[in-house]
């Protein structure tokens, strides 16, 4: 216990805490579960901050062994979890956003620094002499490229939403 005091462990967790409580990730998702299949307006932000968060957990842990396509295999990674966040979002309809969004995260965090450790474990190269990252650091890389995404997501929402209307705009010229 007196380790954990000594090196600051409740300040990380505090910390940690504090940004899956944050209201940035209620700007996350825009989807209504329920609506119907997403628009495409909708659909090339979501991959485009998926690739922001891919890009962001690959630079966290850079230095330790990695298969080869790894942005791949976290790309695809999402289309395991992204069901999963859908599904926790449409569980918690009755809470406060806030709460419901917060609990969806952080079981996406879970899930996905898991499914990091294991694809860093069980499909990087034999050769490779780099170690493997631990659990904590692929939990820690996957809360990172959560918060990354999380927050670039309305600006490329915004930014996609403007280069569309100024093609529909400038075609109608």
């Amino acid at each position: 216990m007196n380790g954990i005091i000594r090196h600051g462990g409740f300040r990380r967790f505090g910390f940690v805490l504090f940004l899956l409580l944050s209201a940035v990730s209620l700007k996350a998702d825009p989807m209504v579960v329920g609506e119907g299949p997403p628009q495409l307006g909708v659909v090339v932000p979501i991959v485009l901050a998926i690739l922001v968060e891919a890009i962001c957990v690959l630079l966290v842990i850079r230095r330790w062994c990695r298969p080869p396509v790894f942005i791949l295999w976290l790309m695809v990674m999402h289309l395991i979890t992204y069901p999963l966040f859908l599904g926790m979002l449409w569980f918690s309809y009755g809470l406060h956003p806030v709460l419901g969004m917060t609990l969806a995260k952080g079981l996406i965090v879970l899930v996905e620094g898991g499914l990091i450790w294991l694809i860093c474990r069980f499909l990087s190269s034999a050769k490779s002499e780099l170690p493997a990252p631990s659990i904590a650091r692929s939990l820690f890389a996957s809360l990172i490229g959560n918060i990354c995404s999380a927050a670039t997501f309305p600006f490329l929402l915004m930014l996609y939403a403007r280069i569309v209307s100024s093609a529909v705009g400038s075609s109608m010229d």
